[in-house]
């Protein structure tokens, strides 16, 4: 019974992803239940960048930041293309 269990669990947070990436796809951004939020700093520290850099990035559309009243505000989800790109480079 626990093969089943596990089977059960494992098919469960393969149909939670798929509907995470199909609201992504078609109703903007992808959210996780644990994805933490980030500080301007804090994202800039993550993806090895400078000051500038990051205000490029904004200005370009590259960086989409929630904008709230502490600051700007980014999920990790959201940076997963920009961290890729940042280890390719070989900030991180």
């Amino acid at each position: 019974m626990n093969k089943i269990d596990a089977l059960l669990d494992i098919l469960s947070k393969i149909h939670h992803i798929l509907v995470l990436v199909y609201n992504s796809k078609y109703h903007g951004n992808l959210v996780f239940e644990d994805d933490p939020q980030m500080g301007r700093q804090q994202v800039k520290d993550y993806l090895g960048i400078s000051e500038s850099t990051y205000k490029r990035k904004v200005k370009e559309g590259t960086l989409r930041p929630q904008k709230s009243p502490g600051g700007d505000r980014y999920y990790k989800s959201q940076l997963l293309n920009e961290y890729r790109e940042s280890k390719r480079r070989g900030r991180v």
